[in-house]
């Protein structure tokens, strides 16, 4: 299989290099924002067929002190996407006029020996034509005039793509089509990012010690190679960290933790990352709840524990028997504290030292065949059975809840559609009950479980079935 083709938006910061790529896609996918610098990490979509688009961070970033590393790592990730990229398109902003920087990026991009197309954002009336001019001397023969905003020029863009590429034709797999996906989600600084870096195998995602690094949900294609010799394809979200409701206080937070959300919901499998030092808090114990609820299956992370062997090792945690013991007893806290994750797995990594890495992806995989295994009618539905009978639903108003039939009708979540008497009948407590007796009984691990109760229909005296 060709490998994929793919262009690059580069140029300063706010010159509207996110609205320009949500633009072309045609659907919105990078955080739009006032606030310079919002992008960080590359964001890669497919735009058609063999072709991808890559949105970046503003090249020449700077911060203060505090967010130095960020402004760094930008610059990094942005010079990465033009050596990667088979075209650019250098994106300036019309009503800024030409800036020191712009002429600064476009002396850099010269040298990359890649096309160049230049193209004159912002141009949203007239009256900015004649600054757009002034972008000429920049010296690209590529040069296109648009506004991202009201959407002109952008058809000029894409036929100059059309001629570099070939016809611009999408079968519509731009969901992963038969990849696993997976997504690495959790609070803000428990080591999202370097993981996924370990998983990708380069550091194509920005981590840094600060809270909050990851704004923008980016994904990327991983082909892993199993003992087995088999290779599987995975697609690999990396989200911004989720916070807690309360403390998402600007409108830039909460696109932020909308598109983690969202990606949650776009995946298979989440590794809810943890962190080794902290334990389980009150946040991670509601995020595994919300990746249940959307259907997604899970698998507990807990990273650092490169930091939790350290301590163990200097003698400050007495009362262990030894590493092990320690492991175990820490697993078992999680599994408290996460009482309805089942039998989900619980996995010790270290991404600076990359260790247990190497588990999570056939983790993964494990986990993506048991939500769409099949069972058989009859075994789900003497399970059901069976659960039942070891505790019986207690009376309502003199009835009592009773399933005639079972039948699995969907793999995400793994739905188990129950033909009962009275669905009014089933509390919310008994329903868990089911849900983690049903997973349980059937080793799913980690498997979101949703059971449809569906009661009889309402008697008809000229019943026509």
């Amino acid at each position: 299989m060709p490998e994929d083709k793919s262009i690059a938006l580069v140029g300063r910061p706010n010159v509207g290099k996110s609205r320009l790529f949500n633009r072309l896609l045609g659907r919105r996918v990078s955080i739009v924002h006032d606030k310079p610098g919002v992008t960080r990490d590359i964001v890669i979509e497919k735009l058609a067929d063999g072709l991808l688009l890559m949105d970046t961070g503003g090249m020449g970033a700077s911060g203060d002190s505090v967010e130095k590393t960020i402004a760094d790592a930008t610059n990094k990730q942005a010079e990465f996407a033009v050596m990667a990229a088979d075209l650019i398109v250098f994106v300036v902003d019309a009503q800024s006029g030409i800036t020191p920087l712009d002429e600064e990026i476009a002396a850099k991009l010269r040298k990359c020996g890649k096309r160049i197309v230049l193209a004159v954002n912002k141009v949203d009336t007239p009256a900015h034509m004649s600054g757009a001019d002034d972008f000429r001397k920049l010296g690209f023969k590529d040069f296109v005039e648009v506004s991202a905003e009201h959407g002109l020029g952008i058809d000029a863009l894409s036929g100059i793509f059309s001629d570099e590429f070939g016809a611009l034709e999408n079968s519509g797999d731009v969901d992963g089509g038969s990849r696993i996906k997976i997504c690495v989600a959790g609070r803000p600084n428990v080591g999202k990012s370097s993981i996924a870096n370990r998983l990708l195998g380069d550091d194509k995602l920005i981590v840094s010690p600060l809270a909050g690094t990851t704004r923008d949900s980016v994904w990327f294609d991983i082909d892993a190679k199993m003992k087995n010799g088999e290779t599987l394809g995975f697609r690999l979200f990396d989200t911004a960290g989720l916070r807690a409701r309360r403390k998402t206080n600007t409108s830039l937070d909460f696109l932020s933790s909308l598109r983690s959300r969202r990606a949650i919901e776009a995946s298979d499998v989440v590794f809810l990352v943890i962190d080794a030092m902290e334990g389980v808090s009150e946040l991670d114990k509601r995020l595994a709840g919300e990746i249940l609820e959307a259907g997604a299956s899970i698998i507990v992370v807990v990273n650092k524990w490169d930091y939790a062997v350290e301590t163990f090792s200097s003698g400050k945690l007495p009362g262990y028997s030894g590493l092990s013991d320690f492991g175990k007893k820490f697993e078992a806290a999680v599994r408290a504290s996460l009482p309805f994750i089942g039998a989900s797995a619980v996995l010790f990594t270290s991404a600076r030292d990359n260790r247990g890495i190497d588990r999570l992806l056939p983790s993964a995989r494990k986990l993506f065949e048991k939500m769409n295994s099949c069972v058989s009618t009859g075994r789900l539905n003497s399970t059901v059975r069976k659960i039942i009978e070891k505790s019986p639903p207690k009376s309502l108003s003199g009835r009592r809840f009773k399933v005639y039939y079972c039948v699995k009708t969907s793999s995400k979540p793994y739905t188990v559609r129950m033909f009962c008497n009275n669905a009014s009948l089933l509390s919310e407590t008994y329903r868990r009950y089911l849900v983690n007796a049903i997973r349980n009984e059937l080793r799913l691990g980690g498997v979101s479980v949703k059971l449809e109760a569906k009661g009889k229909p309402p008697h008809r005296n000229n019943a026509d079935s």
